[in-house]
């Protein structure tokens, strides 16, 4: 690879992965990117990252900011943040909303796969 100082300071593009490039979501995996694991090496589960990958999926293909998702099911936006990046646990309640604002099941939003043909 090439030295940063020999290319003038830039460095070259992420290569992505077969996964990256050939699963469910590609571009919007690549642009808005996954859910990362919480600081203080905390896990988190499955269900949680499937749930936050969804709304995030969801709203970009809706085109909604996090604010206007928050207005939407009545929760806070620092909130829906938090959810879209796996850091809080969610009450099924607040799961609840967020689904009646993208007019879906929270059975809908915890399943993998291709959630905008749901």
């Amino acid at each position: 690879m090439a030295d940063v100082h020999s290319t003038g300071g830039v460095r070259p593009a992420k290569t992505l992965s077969y996964e990256d490039r050939y699963t469910s979501y590609p571009a919007a995996r690549y642009f808005i990117g996954e859910p990362e694991r919480p600081a203080y090496g905390r896990t988190v589960s499955e269900s949680a990252r499937q749930l936050a990958m969804n709304v995030r999926l969801l709203r970009v293909a809706h085109g909604w900011s996090q604010e206007t998702l928050a207005l939407n099911a009545g929760l806070d936006r620092t909130f829906v943040g938090a959810i879209e990046r796996a850091e809080r646990n969610i009450t099924l309640a607040s799961a609840e909303k967020i689904a009646n604002a993208f007019g879906m099941t929270v059975a809908d939003l915890l399943t993998p796969g291709d959630i905008s043909k749901r």
